[in-house]
């Protein structure tokens, strides 16, 4: 049974930002700056999920939220703007 998570995060360091979005990419698109929609396949899963966030973050200077959505709720999503957001490139330039 998949579940369905909204993840927002408030990450105050650059490196530990960049750690929590990568581990997030890998549950679902990042739908705003900050913000993943995650597909997890099971609720010990989602437990391994949380352990890996909370070892990721400074406990007293980030926060984490996530928000399990059922299936009514997933089904009641508006998204106004067309805004997407572009997932940033590392890149080398050879001269």
């Amino acid at each position: 049974m998949t579940m369905q998570y909204l993840i927002c995060y408030d990450i105050a360091d650059d490196a530990r930002r960049d750690d929590v979005a990568t581990l997030l990419s890998g549950y679902g698109p990042r739908v705003q700056l900050s913000v993943f929609e995650c597909d997890v396949p099971s609720r010990t899963v989602a437990a391994e999920l949380r352990g890996k966030l909370r070892a990721l973050i400074d406990p007293i200077e980030d926060q984490i939220r996530m928000y399990p959505l059922d299936d009514r709720m997933a089904r009641g999503l508006v998204v106004i703007g067309a805004r997407t957001i572009e997932e940033r490139q590392d890149f080398w330039i050879i001269t």
